[in-house]
């Protein structure tokens, strides 16, 4: 068949495994028929067998005993009942018990366990696990055969309630390791319960992508409300906030990215960084003119790629429980939920753009893939690197010449615009400085370039390999590969490794040496964990239907656990600005009391809030000299000091003996001065 026509939508391969499926489904269902105590006696059992009452009354009575049993669901489901039952009433003793304080602190189940446990009532707990068993019994017993699945849904509900409450806000990521892993287990042994998923498959898979965006809403909501929420409640910085926040109030002002207190003078973000996809933001920003509108968008761009992920998953002919938490597993994946709460980056674009140009490779859409690589390439000068690794594979995937020309032609494209790129902002911007930052480790010739890292790593492999894996990064590779169940290592098609270089290089390999890239709470992570993504999806593909049916349902209960833990504490940023509005309502009125047209000097976490100017400044102690003159005096119109910093008193001084007088104050708070030499334009 020709190899267009299998990728093909619209080729017969879909309704080939549906036929496929629907064999398996009637040999299963074949198989209940056959097994069912009810069924009619087949013609050549003996006369002894289908006439129990000539049998002797004991073996009457033990067949008897073991029909009921058997209707009972006992011993076959007796397993996932008393893990069903042990998870609720876990869980319902650990709300409980918390409620509780000792000496005025709340009783802890780690920290605290032996307060915990004398808290436990043990008679109480053992009740109620007898309970929950004999009503899980008594609705199996109840349920007509062919809807049986409440143990094996009971017991996935029940661990990820005892989940939830164990890890609300708990930050510890070791336990979250300890208990995904349980969990993990256990339902797995659940899923593999279920004889048969087809009154699930069943369901449109329009019903399961509702329940997917649903997901997507709520995870997008719960980090754009809390992320905002930090910045409000003056937890951002001027890097890297305020300098976007500026850099777009330019951009949207007269279409430049200057900023002045990214270097601290006027210069353009572009001769940093190469993110020429941020003009695709300015029309909302131009709408919204918010500092926080940058905080809702990155949320919405990063959770975007969850509709061509699961497009991909639904065109494998992925479905019902499959369909549904291969799409769960990416709305929350640590690599796109983590990165959202370091501020605000160009990568946040990633996720979205990438997971269309895969579908777009899934799928063969040249018009699709051309596009989107262009939209890679534009992010930042490192971006290339996917859109060459994703044409090789492609190249290499295929094995007809025309569709391994598209990949040839745009990984050669991509190549050369990342060779330009960053040998452009070398040498007309600041670009050496970030190519040092991140590829020091592997510079001998620090003025080289990229052309140097490249000619260093294949001339020394050794030392690059003893760069992939060391102890500061045995924790990230963890974090970001146990969730995946290490997936994308499961095949043995090579040139599916291509799809695994941007994380090797741009997160193990610079991580090695700039921490920040090895880290799933830093935008790092955004674009390689799509490709390893994708990566799972199509390795789970190759893999037999009924591990095709559970290992996603896993996979998605892995990154709903890791993510809860690890990202719930955020919710604290909320508490924190709720519970001080007043006073952080009353900085916001004195920052906007400073005139628009003033340049402003303060501390970084001032920064954001005062950036829809001109010129804003980080003031500090670099701004003075030692006889107490104030150096570039003329950048500060309005200078912001908190009266509660280490150096207050000594900045007072300074600004008071440069001819500056308080302007306004939040008392014991903040102050604002202004210049004797400002005039009000």
């Amino acid at each position: 068949m020709d190899e267009k026509e299998v990728f093909s939508e619209d080729s017969p391969i879909e309704e080939t495994t549906d036929i496929a499926v629907s064999e398996t489904d009637i040999s299963e269902e074949n198989q209940d028929v056959v097994t069912d105590r009810d069924s009619v006696p087949d013609e050549n059992l003996t006369d002894k067998e289908t006439e129990p009452e000539q049998l002797p009354k004991k073996k009457q009575i033990s067949i008897q005993i073991r029909s009921i049993f058997e209707r009972l669901g006992i011993p076959d489901m007796a397993l996932l009942r008393i893990i069903s039952a042990f998870f609720i009433v876990s869980g319902i003793n650990l709300d409980k018990i918390r409620e509780k304080t000792v000496n005025d602190v709340a009783i802890n189940p780690i920290k605290a366990w032996k307060d915990f446990v004398g808290e436990v009532n043990v008679s109480f707990t053992i009740l109620m696990i007898a309970a929950v068993f004999l009503m899980l019994t008594a609705a199996h017993y109840l349920m007509p055969k062919k809807y049986r699945v409440t143990d094996q849904l009971t017991a996935v509900v029940s661990i990820f309630y005892f989940d939830a409450l164990l890890l609300w806000r708990s930050g510890n990521l070791y336990l979250s390791f300890a208990v995904m892993i349980v969990s993990v287990v256990l339902i797995y042994y659940a899923m593999n319960k279920l004889k048969s998923q087809k009154i699930f498959n069943k369901i449109p898979w329009w019903i399961w992508g509702v329940f997917v965006l649903v997901a997507a809403a709520a995870v997008t909501a719960f980090v754009a409300i809390t992320t905002c929420a930090t910045h409000k409640s003056y937890g951002t910085a001027c890097h890297d906030f305020g300098l976007f926040v500026q850099m777009y109030y330019n951009l949207a002002e007269n279409g430049t990215a200057l900023t002045t207190c990214e270097r601290d003078y006027p210069i353009s973000h572009f001769k940093i960084h190469a993110s020429y996809i941020f003009y695709v933001l300015v029309p909302v920003f131009k709408l919204f003119p918010k500092a926080e509108t940058l905080l809702v968008a990155q949320a919405v761009l990063a959770m975007g790629g969850v509709v061509p992920l699961f497009l991909i998953a639904k065109r494998r002919n992925f479905k019902g429980f499959a369909l549904l938490f291969m799409g769960l597993a990416y709305t929350f994946c640590i690599g796109i939920v983590g990165p959202c709460y370091y501020e605000f980056h160009e990568n946040a674009f990633l996720p979205t753009i990438l997971m269309w140009l895969l579908w777009a490779v899934d799928r063969r859409n040249y018009v699709m893939f051309y596009i989107m690589s262009v939209l890679t390439c534009i992010v930042k000068e490192d971006a290339p690197l996917y859109v060459i690794c994703i044409g090789m594979y492609l190249f290499f995937d295929e094995k007809k010449s025309i569709h391994r020309m598209h990949g040839v032609i745009m990984s050669l494209f991509a190549g050369a615009y990342m060779l330009f790129i960053t040998n452009w902002l070398s040498n007309h911007g600041d670009g050496q400085m970030m190519m040092d930052t991140r590829f020091g480790l592997l510079m001998v010739d620090h003025n080289g370039g990229l052309a140097e890292v490249v000619k260093n790593a294949l001339l020394n492999p050794a030392y690059l390999f003893s760069l992939l894996i060391q102890e500061k990064t045995i924790t990230f590779f963890l974090q970001v590969m146990l969730p995946f169940l290490f997936i994308p290592f499961f095949t043995r098609k090579i040139r599916r490794y291509l799809l695994m270089i941007p994380f090797i290089v741009m997160n193990l390999v610079i991580g090695a040496g700039y921490g920040y890239a090895a880290n799933v709470g830093f935008q790092y992570l955004f674009g390689p964990v799509c490709l390893l993504f994708y990566m799972v999806v199509i390795n789970v593909d190759d893999m037999g239907q009924r591990q095709r049916q559970n290992i996603p349902v896993v996979l998605g209960a892995a990154a709903m656990i890791l993510t809860f833990s690890n990202n719930s504490p955020k919710w604290g940023s909320y508490v924190v600005y709720n519970a001080q509005k007043e006073y952080f309502d009353a900085l916001d009125e004195m920052v906007k009391s400073i005139p628009a047209d003033a340049s402003v000097g303060t501390d970084t976490f001032m920064v954001p809030h005062a950036a829809l100017r001109d010129e804003v400044h980080v003031f500090d102690g670099n701004d003075w000299s030692e006889d107490g003159a104030i150096n570039n005096k003329e950048d500060f119109d309005f200078l912001v000091i908190s009266v509660r910093s280490d150096v207050y008193e000594k900045q007072r001084d300074v600004i008071v003996n440069n001819g500056y007088k308080l302007w306004a104050e939040i008392e014991g708070k903040y102050q604002v001065y202004v210049s004797s030499a400002y005039v009000p334009e």
